[in-house]
C-alpha cells in the first residue's frame, strides 16, 4: 500500500510556495502533514496545494483540507487548492472547501489568484 508523498517547491519570483500532494491516503492522518507546511510558508508567499497526483479522498481526507484552509485563512495565508482531476475537483466544491479557498483546476489558473489577493 502506497502512502501520499509531499513535494515542496518554491518560486520566489512569483513568490509562491507549490506543494504537490501524490498517491493515495489510506486514513485522514495522512494529511496531517499539510499543517505543518503553514508555518514554513515565507513571509508574502502564496501555499499551492496541488491535489493532481493524489489518489481518490474520503470525507475524512476532505475534513482535514478544510481545516488547514481555515488555519491558512486565520494566519493571513493565500492558499489555493489545484485538483485537474474534475470529479474529485467536484467533491472538493460540494464539501465546500471552496467557501475557504479557490478550488482551481490547474496551477495556471491559480497563479493569477495570488496575485490579486497578494
Amino acid at each position: 500500500m502506497s502512502s501520499l508523498l509531499f513535494v515542496a517547491s518554491t518560486d520566489p519570483d512569483r513568490r509562491l510556495l507549490v506543494l504537490t500532494v501524490e498517491g493515495d491516503a489510506s486514513s485522514a492522518s495522512e494529511l496531517e502533514p499539510l499543517r505543518l507546511v503553514l508555518p514554513a510558508v515565507p513571509a508574502e508567499h502564496a501555499l499551492l496545494v496541488d491535489l493532481s497526483e493524489a489518489g481518490p479522498l474520503d470525507r475524512s481526507c476532505i475534513d482535514v483540507l478544510r481545516d488547514v484552509a481555515r488555519e491558512a485563512v486565520t494566519l493571513g495565508l493565500t492558499m489555493i487548492v489545484v485538483c485537474a482531476d474534475l470529479a474529485r475537483r467536484t467533491e472538493l466544491i460540494l464539501a465546500d472547501l471552496d467557501t475557504l479557498v479557490p478550488v482551481v483546476a490547474a496551477i495556471e489558473q491559480a497563479v493569477p489568484l495570488t496575485r490579486v489577493a497578494a
